[in-house]
């Protein structure tokens, strides 16, 4: 989340952080838009539904964390785009820590329910 921030505030050191540039003109207003919005709402379903046990909210935000490998991995294999191993196992783990978590608190509350 804070990330994300960190995109619309001052978004050359972020995109430095993820060995970016940044775009010129309207390439550069998307960048700066899509990727803060991104990390700012993938961020803030996590932690809502981490905190509020809601765990249709959590996840929705581990699956758009997880659908960024699949574009990672097109990217590199057929775009030009650098292999990124490390970040592709960061972003595997949130998702299935998220995943694990909405499972768990799914079941929490079926259980609660049917007692």
């Amino acid at each position: 989340m804070v990330f994300g921030l960190g995109w619309w505030v001052h978004p050359g050191p972020a995109a430095e952080m993820l060995g970016a540039t940044l775009l010129e003109g309207t390439g550069r207003s998307a960048q700066i838009g899509d990727t803060g919005a991104f990390f700012v709402g993938g961020g803030s379903m996590l932690v809502w539904g981490a905190i509020r046990g809601q765990a249709s909210v959590l996840l929705a935000g581990g699956v758009l964390v997880g659908l960024v490998v699949p574009g990672r991995v097109a990217s590199a294999l057929y775009h030009g785009g650098a292999w990124t191993p490390d970040e592709i196992v960061a972003e595997c783990a949130i998702t299935l820590l998220a995943l694990t978590t909405a499972s768990r608190l799914h079941k929490q509350r079926r259980d609660t329910l049917f007692r």
